[in-house]
């Protein structure tokens, strides 16, 4: 199933790509749930920028769990 904030990455790495930048794509995946984040990882998205660690643990031990 196509997810919206897949394809917002995709325009956003188009971007990059056409400006020929070598700049590095952080999805900021704070406040957001794991359904949200879920599309990018399977996308194949791996840099996610989080401001709690509280939170970052959680959510990401959840995350490596499904996973596994």
């Amino acid at each position: 199933m196509k997810h919206n904030t897949v394809d917002n990455l995709k325009n956003i790495e188009n971007e990059v790509e056409l400006k020929k930048s070598s700049a590095k794509i952080i999805a900021v995946s704070k406040t957001f749930k794991l359904d949200k984040i879920l599309p990018l990882i399977e996308y194949g998205h791996c840099d996610f920028g989080e401001n709690k660690v509280q939170e970052a643990v959680d959510k990401w031990s959840k995350i490596l769990e499904e996973k596994s």
